[in-house]
């Protein structure tokens, strides 16, 4: 006779918990959206990393990820983290999207709204709660070489779709170079501080340190910019 015990344990062996994402990259350079803004940063796939050993390609269409990489963020505190990717659509430029793994699927979460012109590019500066509402917002530089705004968009996974809202904006900053691979600075995040967004200036003569004083974006110009270095060693606490 199969006692109970038992039936649970095949129960258990039969319904593995459900997987997370552990990893992300960009996979299949691709030449046909010809921006260039970041060399060979043009991609035609995402592919994740499961905690169960899997890895899951997802081919996109009608545009290409523009990005240097996939970043893994965990935006409702559950425990399982998001993937935020810059997209790039054919006609309309790029947007923020992000991808989660439900019921056995990578799914997009959520898109906001694109620039709206082809090869009109956004750089990612990082992720944090900067207004201390328990929603984080997304940090990052509205076209690097042109319009050169910091942007702060609220990311809420509350609903079925992700809700992104702005937070608030500030002119004269960048934090990439045309034709380069690396998106420079970040976001310094330390306890008991606000975090603050570590940019250049929009001719990239100063280092900018930008926090949100709960009204508007306040930039402190605390020194020369002398090359990469400049805006990274401010990135610690």
């Amino acid at each position: 006779m199969i006692g109970l015990r038992t039936i649970l344990f095949a129960f258990c062996l039969a319904t593995p918990a459900t997987a997370q994402i552990t990893d992300a990259r960009y996979l299949e350079p691709t030449t046909r959206y010809g921006h260039g803004a970041v060399p060979g940063g043009e991609y035609g796939a995402l592919e994740v990393t499961l905690d169960d050993g899997r890895q899951i390609v997802l081919r996109v269409s009608g545009g290409v990820f523009e990005d240097t990489i996939p970043r893994l963020y965990d935006f409702n505190g559950d425990g399982v983290p998001e993937i935020v990717t810059v997209f790039s659509g054919d006609d309309v430029g790029a947007m923020i999207r992000i991808y989660g793994w439900h019921e056995g699927e990578l799914k997009p979460v959520g898109t906001s709204k694109a620039i709206g012109t082809r090869h009109r590019w956004l750089a990612v500066a990082g992720i944090a709660d900067f207004n201390g509402d328990g929603l984080d917002e997304i940090a990052y530089v509205d076209r690097p070489h042109l319009a050169r705004r910091l942007r702060l968009l609220t990311v809420d996974l509350s609903a079925k779709e992700a809700a992104f809202n702005e937070l608030s904006s500030v002119g004269g900053l960048t934090n990439h170079k045309y034709g380069s691979p690396v998106i420079e600075g970040g976001v310094r995040i330390c306890d008991g501080h606000k975090p603050v967004v570590v940019t250049a200036s929009a001719n990239w003569f100063r280092v900018i340190e930008t926090h949100f004083d709960g009204q508007e974006l306040i930039l402190s110009n605390v020194a020369p910019y002398k090359g990469e270095d400049s805006l990274s060693s401010r990135l610690g606490c």
